[in-house]
């Protein structure tokens, strides 16, 4: 097969979508199909023209990105790409492909990874992803989550995987943890978005009870000072397993960093702020192994209970293995190849 993939972001920029992306573009690379991926010349500095691992990736330029009809002229400049593909899948972006949408209309499908900052999440945001779905030939949604607070309904539902090979090679499950001290990392943006407030005055709390911990930052933000203040902040880096092996528990609240987090036998802590984060961490299928609060006390509370016993986090841990290695990337591909079959057949 063809397939062309239309991304925002892709590598070298750093994110769930872009890792997405390139899991499932490296498999499919494997199994002898051609794959390009269409995105954003997000820095200035980078090529219009790339190639990671044998993906073909074309950019639009950097300054036309603010502007929809610049971005659409860019787009109808590779309209040949578009018909020669057999595939077309859009993530999230679909405005996009709207030069090129009639001439690709029965091969165009979507993922939507994320959702709309605001809450509750406005009716307009809700129509846009009805309509974007009627006018595709299939839909995966990225958690259960979506569906519950959008209108439009998807053929699967993905949670991304696991690339083992990934962090294996450094010996990573051999790590163990001699330490006194409760050994925390943040994996995500410091920002007020991914609840970090809660994780800081979590933290605190712990510190006024006299608990020994220890924590690192594995990511930047607008928080970043007040981060520094209690730990390590180690900006954004691309091996994030390094750190995670280290710790006795992950602060993780995405579900590519909790699973992870716990293929490397860790509890997962996972603060909520409002309903729709709630359901995000509820729904995800492995959240029975992960410790999740809407509150810093009863998280306290229950970092206290799993810290009195021996035999719930060890067992907790080895259920989290367990739970993760079942999430691997070939299974997300197989997913999107079912899909496909409607425009090969």
């Amino acid at each position: 097969m063809n397939i062309l993939f239309v991304s925002r972001l892709y590598l070298p920029h750093l994110g769930g979508v872009e890792v997405h992306l390139r899991e499932i573009s490296s498999i499919l690379l494997k199994e002898g199909h051609k794959v390009t991926i269409i995105t954003s010349q997000h820095d200035k500095k980078l090529s219009l023209y790339a190639e990671y691992d044998s993906v073909k990736v074309i950019r639009i330029p950097f300054e036309v990105l603010e502007d929809k009809k610049q971005t659409w002229n860019s787009i109808k400049k590779y309209r040949s790409l578009f018909i020669e593909a057999d595939i077309v899948h859009v993530h999230d972006i679909f405005w996009w492909l709207l030069p090129v949408y009639f001439d690709i209309r029965n091969k165009v499908y979507i993922t939507f990874h994320g959702w709309e900052t605001k809450l509750p999440i406005p009716n307009n945001a809700k129509i846009h992803r009805l309509l974007v779905s009627k006018l595709v030939r299939g839909s995966i949604h990225v958690g259960k989550f979506i569906q519950n607070f959008y209108w439009d309904k998807p053929n699967d539902v993905i949670y991304g995987g696991i690339n083992q090979k990934r962090f294996t090679k450094s010996n990573l499950f051999e790590q163990t943890n001699d330490s006194a001290e409760l050994r925390f990392v943040f994996v995500g943006r410091l920002d007020d978005d991914t609840d970090i407030n809660m994780y800081i005055n979590f933290l605190k709390i712990l510190k006024n009870k006299k608990i020994k911990f220890s924590v690192t930052w594995v990511g930047d933000g607008s928080k970043s000072k007040e981060c520094e203040k209690i730990g390590k902040v180690t900006g954004f880096i691309k091996n994030i397993s390094q750190y995670i092996v280290k710790a006795d528990y992950v602060f993780a609240s995405s579900y590519l960093s909790i699973l992870e987090a716990q293929c490397l036998g860790k509890i997962v802590v996972a603060f909520h702020s409002n309903p729709l984060k709630k359901d995000y961490l509820e729904t995800f299928p492995g959240s029975s192994h992960m410790l999740i609060s809407g509150t810093e006390e009863n998280m306290v509370a229950k970092i206290e209970h799993v810290f009195m016993s021996e035999k719930l986090k060890n067992q907790m841990q080895k259920d989290a293995i367990l739970f993760a290695k079942e999430y691997s990337w070939d299974k997300v591909v197989s997913v999107y190849k079912k899909l496909w079959i409607k425009s090969l057949n």
